[in-house]
């Protein structure tokens, strides 16, 4: 089972690193601009959505490949699915919260509460994907080198 690789080592998990950050911040400064109301927290926030959706969308890329090396019957396929779901949907609605902010005004209550709901929803959705996707790697062996037994 061999996925998309760079220099023998897998793609996709060095590419989560960037929208699991920037997804962990949106959160944080969408609290920040709801307690201090400084437009530039607001601004922040759209800039890490944004760059969480287009990072993420190359890592989604790069995660099919390694869910289509990995057998039909194999037992990890279930988990990995769900990884891609869970994952999948976290993009969606975080997508979602980056088209519904404006990106230079302030914005107006609802919004500014819609976009604090949606970051939070999506940064737990993250957790839970992120868990089936460490399940993967530790529990099933999906992109080691070597597998050590592990098909």
């Amino acid at each position: 089972m061999r996925g998309l690789r760079l220099g023998g080592h897998p793609v996709h998990p060095a590419l989560v690193h960037f929208p699991v950050a920037c997804w962990t911040a949106a959160p944080v400064t969408d609290i920040v601009y709801l307690v201090l109301r400084q437009p530039a927290w607001w601004q922040a926030s759209w800039w890490l959505l944004a760059i969480g959706c287009l990072t993420g969308l190359a890592a989604i890329a790069a995660g099919a490949l390694d869910l289509f090396a990995i057998p039909a019957d194999h037992p990890a396929q279930p988990v990995a699915q769900r990884h891609l779901l869970l994952m999948g949907s976290v993009w969606c609605l975080l997508l979602l919260n980056l088209l519904l902010r404006p990106r230079s005004a302030v914005p107006d209550a609802w919004i500014m509460w819609v976009g604090c709901v949606l970051s939070v929803g999506g940064w737990l959705g993250m957790l839970a994907g992120a868990y089936a996707g460490a399940r993967l790697v530790y529990e099933f062996g999906i992109g080691h080198t070597h597998n050590h037994g592990n098909t």
